[in-house]
């Protein structure tokens, strides 16, 4: 094609297009699809006489939504005003629309329902196409079969988490086959909430078909324990001492061996990998390096390796060491097979059980509604739905049609599709499938294609009204270059003209290139190498932002115009794929003193602000735990660097305030919601102002002010710190698709736009880079551990006959299509094809330059660089792939010299329309730009130099102790305390024999809440409830596992609590009392469980309170709390009456030891004074005290009130008994003068 023209169009104007049947409009980047769609509309408003509640339009998100409401309404209006003379326009499509008009009707008619459809525009029938389907249920509500009155939810993301995580509880209780594999399924990724996620993705594709393995393993396939221990110590014998034998015996034969395979390296890492099994109790332990490097070791691999003519060595290890390895080969096989038919039945089961639930609950969410129409229309069962709502919307126009998917098409071809009663109804496809880049939003661009295969007839939008005449020719040239240049058959581009839209003239007196599209070629490095590709990534940036100071520059001089104005900043835009990219060009802009703001559809949630606003909330919701609290201040929120960390640790007085300013938030967040308590936070800690104070601040300020927003709606359903931030951890480990999750602009100011591709889609901006298109690295073709592709080949029909090709989407679970070739090609095609349409979309944004980073680049391999990466880009594919079929071209190793010529030999041919020059080095000495906008002066608050007295307020022992406490204690919950039981004490014990013993149960705040939960679900005098209260605690507070340990089977924790239960009730806490006292004699109605309590408190301060309990012998940690007057809030384990006597009974958990002198009464003291259970058991006493006084007639303290116990459960047992006392039982019953004296200071009549 000659540079200086532009073909001609491609189809008729959208005023003549046929509207009758199904039609498919093509509109490439740039050709008005909103202009051609808003003239579509007007048309069918005119001619068929239909209002506008009755046409439907169909969109994907509420953003575009919104727009085409607004578009199309000012279309109307505009086109109404020139009918009736009120404004009369020049614009073609309000002359053409004017000539218009259904047969017989005359002018006046037409005015008046025109006017009437505007006045009625409010009803228009422009909707997301959840928001359509929607309706239709509701339109049509026995069709689906659903109870009246459900909740509309935007994901069902956490019930699919409660529905997965009853499943992984109820199955690996009842199978101890899986319950012994849960650590291997734990060790390859596996977790509810990961088992969550994945049935999220198959049910996203309910048309989709899933391939799994023919047959579950049986028991003969697994090696027996005794083999692999057997096959352990063969190998261990044959490893002799330290190997030094084998060693010696490999390193003669390595001159035989290739070297690439056996390099030192290799040998250090398999050796070390050796060493480590073998030093091993299980067979089976997971050791550094993989199974290949531990197979270079074996028989076979070393005869592999052999070079011709050579010997392989031999070593009886070598032959020990294969035999191990063929059966945790085949252990491994078989726990696979296992996990696999596990993971069928559950998405089998958990799917049902969802959707019963939902019904149960009367939810439903966004996905349900597609789903529930869809079969409801598929089903047969109501034959009349489709006729019911295509009566209700004629015709039906459905925008970004290459952003559907099989189910989307199938629902709209069932609902317009022909029948044997009727022919086709009116549906009208827009979209470009050249711009399907939503493949992760489930999108499919298969469905497309097939779609279009079944059309009456095809338009095509071919006046691109956008960009510049060359920039149009030269991205034509770029695409037309390789007839195959989008990958997929059937997928070809066609050039565009250039549109009748005027265009600013776009001038740049400084530049020393004017071509509108400009190609920098990656430069080689100083020795001649091509550049790694990390300092390529890094030039390109910098050149980006050097000739964007150039730009900025020139046109504050006047050199660099669109139109009669200057170019800005906010004309600039800089493309990219990802946040990191992102993140490197606002880096770089800012050496050149620019700023910039970026947008992304990316979720907040995956930014790092929501990382460290979930460790700043993990320690408000536990402000005694030290290591959470200092993981929290080390965040860039709260600023604190190494060394204010180590003092902070060193420092008890600093470190206690900062507890007890936690602590107060924690307060804030169970009063009065989380928002409050992060808007107070973020004000003491000066966060807005830290952030600001970077470079990219208002970036991060945005963000955290978006999670802020987030939590406090959550928080409406979800107010218990435990279950928000659950919520919250599900989120951020979610895909993020929810489009009140995107990323919102930081700043309207004058700013360069850094955008990701995906967000950049239907913008347009002045001038474009696109710094980083040539790199050709792979992204992983699986999702989430499916690997998710296109069967061609089978055939569907509608009910006239009518056959059309499809593709079936394929849900592949097998562990052989890892390595199944043609499945292997299909995944990395449909990558490769993605690619290029992210380049289209890329390229096609701007209107008069854009600027774009190709060439060559190094990856390190043992051999120094390879270029083979970067050669095969999708880049480079374009220009230098004619004639390669794409699979060639991926496995081809292509000559860097052949790759050159074809784009020098492709700017030749394009001509002055396209610049091909090395990439400039970018340096700041060519000068920054100064034309960053002056700060705006704020105005603030005079700053208050007083302190203000402390508002009422309700607090707790939990808010006091926190300001003195270092370790767990957080809500009155016990929990293992760092540094206890004292190094010396652990040193002499002795693990208990049976594997069960509750000693041995898990540890932590889970171990506390666990324990609770069980006492507070039972009676103690009705053993027949205790296994049912016990899986009741269980399935409430399901085990999590933690960094440092791996989850209990359910099955061993139910024992472990049946044997604690039975041990504590049948052991006599006073065994020398007149009245025996055993728990297990305890009645019902003589126990208060959860007793709760509110204690009036008058201007309590930690001094006084201090000084109180060191004057009465009470030894605790200092407190350290901000004065309280209002209520002390709290609740009681259990109050119960015996014997005349009324006492308070706390559970405690604490692991002290494994030995019986661990729970003798001079620890449990030890453990009472260090955790500063003492002043709680002295508050909780008062708070019975106080009852008793009020409610019962006659009370006398020395004759009513007992005391209170304190029991650490884990070493209460009837047999273990020291000096006649028993163990892990602690009593203290306060003198009565004691207690007054107590309720004296609490209610402000006695100083401390």
């Amino acid at each position: 094609m000659n540079p200086g023209q532009i073909p001609g169009p491609a189809g008729p104007d959208p005023l003549h297009w046929a509207l009758d049947g199904v039609r498919l409009i093509e509109a490439s980047a740039g050709t008005g699809k909103t202009y051609a769609i808003c003239a579509l509309y007007l048309r069918l408003l005119i001619e068929s006489e239909l209002g506008v509640e009755r046409i439907l339009v169909v969109t994907f998100t509420r953003a575009a939504t919104a727009e085409l409401r607004s578009r199309i309404r000012s279309r109307l209006a505009e086109l109404l005003a020139h009918l009736d003379g009120t404004a009369p326009s020049v614009d073609p499509l309000v002359l053409g629309l004017a000539t218009l008009g259904s047969p017989g009707e005359g002018g006046e008619a037409r005015i008046a329902r025109l006017r009437e459809a505007l006045q009625r525009f409010d009803e228009a029938a422009i909707f997301t196409i959840h928001g359509y389907c929607q309706r239709a249920l509701a339109e049509t509500p026995f069709a689906a079969g659903l109870p009246f009155a459900l909740e509309l939810v935007e994901d069902d993301e956490a019930l699919r988490a409660e529905v997965t995580r009853d499943f992984w509880r109820r199955t690996l209780s009842e199978d101890d086959t899986l319950s012994a594999l849960a650590p291997l399924f734990e060790t390859q990724g596996d977790s509810p909430e990961r088992w969550a996620a994945l049935l999220g993705r198959v049910m996203a594709r309910p048309l989709a078909r899933l391939c799994w393995p023919s047959a579950e393993p049986g028991a003969a396939e697994r090696p027996s324990a005794e083999a692999l221990g057997d096959a352990l110590q063969a190998a261990r014998r044959a490893w002799g001492e330290d190997g030094k034998e084998v060693l010696a015996t490999l390193d003669e034969g390595r001159t035989g061996l290739n070297r690439s395979t056996y390099s030192d390296a290799a040998i250090e890492a398999a050796v070390a990998g050796w060493r480590a099994l073998l030093a091993a109790a299980d067979p089976l332990a997971v050791v550094g390096p993989d199974k290949a490097r531990l197979e270079l070791l074996t028989t076979s691999v070393l005869q592999i390796r052999t070079n011709k003519g050579k010997s392989t060595p031999q070593h009886p290890f070598f032959d020990a060491a294969e035999g191990l390895l063929a059966l945790r080969g085949r252990h491994a096989a078989w726990a696979e097979g296992r996990r696999l038919a596990l993971l069928r039945r559950f998405i089998e089961e958990a799917a049902v059980e969802l959707r019963r639930r939902k019904l149960e609950r009367r939810v439903i969410a966004f996905d349900d509604i597609l789903r529930n129409i869809h079969d409801a229309l598929a089903s047969g069962r109501q034959p009349w739905l489709a006729g019911a709502l295509r009566q209700r919307y004629p015709v039906a126009l459905i925008d970004e049609f290459q952003d559907t998917d099989p189910l989307q098409f199938d629902i709209f071809r069932r609902i317009y599709g022909a029948t044997e009663r009727s022919r086709r109804g009116r549906l009208l496809l827009v979209g470009d499938p050249k711009q399907a880049i939503y493949s992760f939003r489930n999108a499919d661009l298969y469905a497309y294609l097939d779609a279009r295969e079944a059309t009456d007839a095809r338009y095509t939008l071919a006046h691109n009204q956008r960009s510049d005449a060359g920039l149009i020719r030269a991205c034509n040239a770029l695409f037309e270059t390789n007839p195959e240049a989008f990958v997929l058959p059937g997928l070809r581009f066609a050039p565009v003209a250039l549109g009748v839209r005027p265009r600013q003239p776009f001038v740049d007196d400084g530049a020393p290139m004017r071509s509108p599209l400009c190609v920098w070629w990656a430069p080689q490095g100083e020795d001649g190498a091509p550049l790694p590709h990390r300092d390529l990534m890094q030039r390109a940036a910098r050149a980006t932002a050097a000739e964007i100071a150039r730009l900025l520059r020139d046109a504050a001089t006047g050199r660099v115009t669109i139109g009669a104005r200057a170019l800005a900043a906010a004309d600039i835009a800089v493309l990219v794929k990802t946040h990191r990219q992102g993140a490197r060009m606002r880096e770089a802009l800012s050496t050149f003193g620019i700023g910039s703001v970026e947008l992304s559809q990316s979720s907040v949630y995956h930014s790092a602000e929501a990382e460290e606003l979930e460790r700043v909330l993990l320690a408000v919701a536990e402000p005694s735990r030290v290591p959470l609290l200092l993981a929290a201040c080390a965040t860039v929120l709260m600023g604190a660097v190494a060394g204010d960390l180590e003092a902070l640790g060193q420092d008890d007085v600093r470190l206690a305030e900062r507890m007890a300013r936690f602590a107060e938030l924690r307060e804030l967040w169970l009063t009065r919601g989380v928002g409050v308590a992060l808007r107070h936070w973020m004000v003491q800690d000066e966060v807005s102002a830290r952030l600001l104070r970077a470079a990219d601040g208002e970036r991060r300020l945005t963000n955290l002010l978006h999670l802020v927003e987030l939590l406090h709606e959550a928080a409406a359903t979800r107010p218990a710190p435990d279950a928000l931030l659950r919520w919250f951890a599900a989120r951020r480990g979610e895909s993020g698709k929810g489009e009140a999750a995107q990323l919102r602009l930081e700043s309207d100011r004058n700013l360069v736009r850094i955008v990701t591709i995906h967000r950049s889609k239907g913008l347009e901006y002045g001038v474009v880079f696109c710094p980083f298109l040539f790199d050709g690295r792979s992204q992983s073709p699986q999702e989430g551990g499916l690997r998710i592709y296109h069967e061609p080949g089978s055939v569907t029909g509608d009910e006239s006959g009518t056959e059309n090709p499809t593709h079936q989407v394929m849900i592949d679970f097998r562990p052989e299509a890892a390595e199944d070739d043609a499945i292997k090609a299909r995944l990395r095609e449909a990558r490769d094809a993605e690619e290029v349409r992210l380049i289209y979309v890329a390229l096609t944004r701007a209107v008069h330059r854009c600027y774009v980073v190709a060439g060559f680049y190094g990856r390190p391999t043992r051999s120094g660089l390879s270029v083979h990466e970067s050669t095969r880009s999708p880049l480079n594919w374009l220009v230098a792939g004619a004639g390669s079929a794409p699979r060639e071209w991926r496995e081809r190793r292509l000559d860097p010299e052949q790759v050159s010529s074809a784009w020098c030999a492709f700017a030749e041919r394009v001509g002055s329309d396209l610049s091909l020059v090395e990439l400039p080095v970018g340096s700041p000495d060519g000068g920054s730009w100064s034309g960053m906008p002056d700060p705006v002066r704020c105005l603030n608050a005079r700053r208050l130099t007083h302190p203000v007295p402390s508002g009422w307020r309700i607090g707790s022992f939990s808010a006091l102790q926190h300001g003195a406490q270092r370790e767990e204690a957080a809500r009155d919950r016990d929990a293992r305390a760092a540094g206890w039981p004292p190094p010396a004490a652990v040193a002499s014990l002795s693990e208990p024999a049976d594997a069960d013993d509750f000693l041995d149960f898990p540890r932590g705040t889970w171990a506390g809440e666990c324990l609770h939960a069980v006492f507070e679900r039972i009676e103690f005098a009705q053993p027949s409830g205790h296994a049912k209260a016990i899986d009741a605690a269980l399935a409430a507070y399901p085990m999590r596992g933690e960094a440092d340990r791996k989850p209990v089977p359910p099955a061993r924790l139910r024992r472990m609590l049946e044997s604690m239960l039975t041990d504590v009730l049948a052991t006599e806490l006073v065994p020398d009392a007149a009245a025996p006292l055993r728990l297990s004699s305890l009645p019902a109605e003589r126990c208060a469980v959860e007793l709760g309590f509110h204690l009036p408190a008058a201007g309590l301060t930690a001094t006084a309170l201090n000084d109180w309990l060191l004057r009465h012998g009470y030894v605790t940690p200092r407190l350290v709390f901000g004065g309280l007057s209002g209520y002390l809030k709290g609740y009681i384990d259990l109050v119960f009456e015996h014997a005349g006597r009324y006492y308070v009974l706390d559970w405690k958990s604490n692991h002290l030891g494994f030995a019986l002198e661990d729970y003798a009464p001079a620890r449990l003291e030890e453990a009472m004074q260090a955790h500063g259970y003492h002043l709680q058991h002295l508050l909780y006493g008062l708070a019975l005290h106080r009852h008793l006084v009020r409610t019962l007639p006659g009370y006398d303290y020395r004759r009513d009130f007992g005391g209170a116990f304190y029991l650490f459960v884990r070493g209460v047992r009837p047999r273990w008994i020291v000096d006649g006392r028993p163990a892990g039982v602690w009593f203290h019953r306060a003198p009565e003068n004691v207690m007054a004296s107590l309720d004296r200071l609490i209610a402000g009549r006695e100083a401390g």
